[in-house]
């Protein structure tokens, strides 16, 4: 697997449009039901804002409602640059660090890290008492190098709470 990287970073998401359409992609499907008429249309981005508005009736809908973006008056790049800063090393950074690389003041480094600390921990609630954890190598192909052969494989990790949930 390989890492992602600055370069590949800046250029994936050079700007906040590049940012917004791929939210939009991840959380809004192609066509959506306006909450507003009802029917099942296509949305169209509206120029200079950061909503998309129903073709029928104009009703607009915005894929930051309901984020960590929402409301926000820092950059959606910069978001994105300390979501992919803090979740590509592997011991943490602090919000220091994300002041210095953001080039934004401590105040809104440390509400940034704050709340994508939060988003990052609320996918997966703890798991308690007994926890068995197991991890197995996918894909690669046959004959592999001897030993593990671990090399071309993704991981995959697996943690199932006795009697409980699975993550």
């Amino acid at each position: 697997m390989q890492k992602f990287t600055k370069a590949m970073f800046d250029q994936a998401f050079p700007n906040d449009d590049a940012c917004f359409e791929w939210l939009r992609n991840k959380l809004l499907p192609e066509r959506i039901e306006c909450p507003s008429c009802k029917t099942l249309g296509k949305f169209y981005r509206v120029a200079g804002r950061k909503v998309y508005a129903c073709h029928n009736c104009g009703h607009h809908i915005s894929p930051l409602v309901g984020t960590i973006f929402e409301g926000s008056s820092t950059s959606l790049r910069s978001w994105f640059y300390a979501v992919f800063l803090m979740s590509n090393t592997r011991m943490g950074i602090s919000a220091k660090h994300l002041e210095r690389e953001l080039g934004v003041t401590y105040k809104t480094a440390w509400r940034m890290f704050s709340q994508i600390r939060k988003m990052m921990a609320s996918d997966n609630p703890p798991l308690f008492g007994q926890v068995e954890v197991d991890e197995t190598y996918i894909g690669g192909k046959r004959p592999g190098k001897p030993g593990r052969g671990a090399a071309g494989k993704t991981i995959a990790v697996g943690m199932v709470e006795r009697g409980g949930k699975a993550i």
